[in-house]
């Protein structure tokens, strides 16, 4: 069985993760948007050539909100969260050719 201890002490940069940052884009749309660009709802995608219109389309969006993710640095985020503890966790990653 699991335990969380609170209490624990951890020292800064005790778990470092290296992973594949991503760029997670959200906004509401309508259905006809969904359809003109075949997307499933509550699905993540990688893009193809026929998505690439819909990044200046949605950055004219006022609501759209912009939000760091990947497996790993969501992994990251939520221990940090878990050790209550500044500075215990660091990421790397890189974007590129």
């Amino acid at each position: 069985q699991l335990h969380y201890n609170s209490m624990a002490s951890y020292s800064e940069g005790i778990l470092l993760g290296v992973g594949n940052p991503l760029l997670d884009i959200s906004s509401e749309v309508d259905m006809e948007y969904v359809k003109k660009y075949e997307l499933k709802m509550s699905n993540a995608i990688l893009a193809e050539e026929k998505h690439m219109p819909i990044y200046g389309e949605l950055m004219k969006n006022k609501d759209v909100k912009y939000i760091a993710g990947g497996a790993t640095q969501n992994s990251i985020r939520v221990a940090q969260w878990m050790m209550q503890a500044k500075g215990a966790t660091s990421y790397i990653g890189c974007v590129g050719k």
